[in-house]
């Protein structure tokens, strides 16, 4: 049997025609960017998941120690400083801030510029990270300032140290907190980027400590 006026056999036209939707339907399938793959790939390397499936338990166990490091932040910083009457007033020589404030200032500097150095260095940007520098460097400041104060004299020597040591305790918790919520998020990111493609695949390279993110390529015919 034939279709209409040509010489096709219905069968040989019908495969034509599958074989033409195989085709249409490998073509519409998105692949990612090479930016998204590389940038997925710097992730499993630097916070190397054993393997795809766990991912979502090192999800769950960042976040859950990003939530307790807050939770003793928040007591540490009630406890040392909410309820300790200062016995000297302190402002900061940069741009005047009392020590309370500074309490809150110096740990967002450290937070806010633990975003943006973790995004310079993921996405190779310059701008975050000259952000992050300045950040990091008025935290220190602060930090070590009543230090400083005490050591030349204009401070008492014991209430410097307490204040400097409140403050140090301060900043690293919120540092250690970000480095983990900044590895929670981008694990985040690439669990949803791997549910999107379905055609990128997790493989072990020759060194086993050194997973990577390739391409699923479908076989010849």
């Amino acid at each position: 049997m034939t279709c209409g006026g040509t010489d096709v056999p219905m069968s040989e036209d019908n495969e034509v025609l599958e074989s033409s939707d195989v085709i249409d339907s490998s073509d519409d399938v998105v692949m990612p960017s090479d930016e998204k793959m590389i940038f997925a790939e710097s992730i499993f390397t630097r916070l190397e998941p054993p393997s795809i499936g766990a991912i979502p338990a090192m999800i769950h166990a960042k976040a859950k120690t990003v939530g307790g490091i807050f939770a003793g932040y928040a007591v540490f910083w009630w406890l040392t400083v909410l309820q300790v009457n200062e016995k000297t007033g302190f402002e900061s020589i940069f741009f005047g801030p009392d020590f309370l404030t500074i309490t809150i200032l110096a740990p967002c500097l450290v937070f806010v510029g633990s975003l943006f150095s973790d995004f310079s260095r993921e996405l190779g940007q310059l701008f975050p990270g000259l952000v992050s520098g300045v950040m990091f460097v008025l935290a220190i400041l602060y930090t070590f300032e009543p230090a400083i104060m005490g050591l030349a004299g204009d401070l008492e020597t014991g209430d410097a140290l307490w204040k400097t040591f409140r403050l140090a305790v301060l900043c690293f918790t919120v540092y250690m907190a970000a480095k983990l919520l900044i590895d929670a998020w981008l694990l985040v990111w690439v669990k949803e980027f791997i549910s999107k493609h379905p055609g990128i695949g997790y493989s072990d390279s020759l060194d086993e400590n050194s997973p990577a993110v390739d391409a699923v390529t479908e076989p010849e015919a």
